[in-house]
């Protein structure tokens, strides 16, 4: 029967790692996806397996990203005006062109003033995960918990922090709830990049590689030569590439921001938008040192993964009950999932053409992308179980289980404490 169990096990993470792939006809049903990172936060699928026969819950603890923001910098918005402005005086633009440019100014003026900030998206979503965990585990929510906030310095991080701990407090006013932003906490709550990566020899060669093919990636689309009269000599000023880039986030920016109705997905056409999410698809999997050979970035987010052993080992020894919650980044999410061996994050290949049919961002770190551990005890044992949340859906780790989707804490704080260890960290200061 053991045995029955663990082989059904692996044909369901197998079946999950298909479901997982990103095909292009899934891209051309729903062209948001292409958004990436800055895709709007997934509704979860709303499966809940029901704990083992008399386990309860006790403790969450949560790591977030902020939800829809606004673009942190507005310097594609001044080159775009900048470049169409001079197109305009040049009379190189199409009718179609100056229809953009006039999108782009009503995007530019909406912006004004507002980089990086949280959207009026960006608080509905963190309200919402918020009262989906309050529905989903009443036996817990509805008591009066201790909950504990923080988040990084970023005003749309607070802000997240602040919509998602509001909405709890409606829900359960019996709630003691402490927040903070403290510097003092980025040592866990951000990449900590006093940790020294080893080195890694194939890094300079993928990085080269990645250049290589984000310029390919991110080219002017038939649609965006159509809005110049002459593309030859529009572009003796336009670099093409940093064009289809600016427009790209642009275009995936408005996602954060659906009461504008503005769109750009038309001026990157159906490849555009395809080939401009496999180009940050390719740089985030280098970025974050999930792509084989690269420098292991991820191991500055071991201190978070300290944090939450520890934190729950505090909870555990007090046999309380408790929420605690931590808002940042997704350069957090991302190299976090990757760390815990979600299989959502573990398709990583140094093959950008193909990256994408095993690895997305858009699963993993959408605006508001969340992980959770919720544990569980049983009245009478010492035994605690665990189970793991991507996006408020249930997910593997790469341990041995007989009650799939919850796991042993004894066997998963067991593998993670020896997986920091033999990382051997080093710290510059």
């Amino acid at each position: 029967m053991k045995h029955l169990r663990l082989f059904l096990l692996c044909l369901l993470l197998m079946g999950w790692g298909a479901s997982a792939q990103t095909t292009r006809e899934e891209l051309l049903s729903n062209m948001p996806l292409t958004a990436g990172n800055y895709a709007a936060y997934p509704t979860p699928t709303g499966h809940i397996t029901p704990a083992p026969a008399g386990y309860e819950p006790f403790y969450i603890t949560h790591y977030g990203r902020h939800g829809s923001r606004y673009m942190t910098s507005d310097k594609a918005y001044k080159r775009l005006n900048k470049q169409l402005d001079s197109a305009l005086t040049l009379g190189l633009l199409t009718e179609y062109g100056k229809d953009v440019r006039n999108r782009i100014i009503l995007a530019t003026h909406d912006a004004k003033g507002r980089a990086g900030t949280l959207t009026t998206l960006g608080a509905r979503q963190h309200k919402a995960i918020a009262r989906r965990m309050f529905d989903n585990y009443p036996s817990l929510m509805q008591e009066p918990l201790t909950v504990t906030a923080n988040a990084t310095t970023s005003g749309r991080v607070i802000k997240s922090m602040e919509n998602f701990c509001e909405e709890l407090a409606i829900l359960n006013p019996s709630y003691q709830i402490t927040t903070a932003a403290r510097e003092e906490d980025h040592v866990y709550l951000k990449a900590n990049k006093a940790i020294v990566l080893p080195e890694a020899p194939l890094d300079d060669e993928l990085y080269h590689k990645l250049k290589k093919f984000r310029k390919k990636m991110m080219t002017w689309s038939p649609q965006m030569e159509s809005m110049f009269t002459d593309v030859k000599q529009a572009q003796s000023f336009i670099d093409p590439y940093t064009f289809a880039d600016d427009m790209d986030n642009v275009a995936a920016d408005m996602y954060c921001l659906p009461e504008l109705r503005i769109n750009f997905d038309d001026v990157l056409g159906e490849e555009g938008m395809i080939n401009g999410f496999r180009s940050y698809n390719a740089a985030w999997c280098l970025w974050e040192g999930l792509m084989p050979g690269s420098k292991k970035s991820y191991y500055r987010i071991y201190p978070l993964l300290q944090n939450f052993l520890d934190e729950a080992d505090k909870v555990i020894a007090d046999g309380g009950k408790a929420l605690r919650l931590r808002f940042g980044h997704d350069s957090v999410v991302l190299p976090f999932a990757f760390a815990l061996g979600f299989p959502e994050a573990t398709g990583a290949t140094d093959d950008m053409e193909n990256l994408h049919l095993t690895f997305s961002i858009f699963r993993l770190i959408p605006m508001g992308a969340n992980i959770q551990w919720v544990f569980f005890r049983k009245k009478g044992s010492k035994d605690i179980l665990v189970k793991f949340l991507m996006n408020e859906n249930e997910t593997a780790i790469p341990i041995k289980t007989n009650c799939y989707p919850y796991y042993h804490w004894k066997d998963v704080e067991a593998y993670y404490r020896k997986m920091i260890e033999d990382a051997h960290l080093v710290y510059e200061n």
